[in-house]
């Protein structure tokens, strides 16, 4: 369940956020956070390329993090 200060914030994100739910995402797997505003879908998930494409130039890049407990972490910095 996403809180309210991760929902969207700015058109790039709302327009982030559509292109996502047309690929399959359910908007509480969609997360905005941070003050520089970064996104994380479900648990810290990798998009796949198709997403990523549909996406273009709205993501910047992918922010890949390793977790001794949960391995590969994903998050990907938004173009505002």
């Amino acid at each position: 369940m996403r809180l309210e200060n991760e929902k969207p914030v700015s058109e790039v994100e709302l327009s982030i956020e559509q292109i996502l739910v047309e690929q399959g995402f359910n908007t509480n797997e969609i997360q905005f956070r941070g003050d520089d505003r970064y996104l994380r879908v479900g648990y810290w998930k990798s998009l796949n390329r198709e997403a990523l494409f549909k996406l273009g130039d709205l993501i910047g890049e992918e922010v890949p993090m390793y977790d001794d407990d949960c391995g590969w972490l994903f998050c990907y910095t938004v173009n505002h």
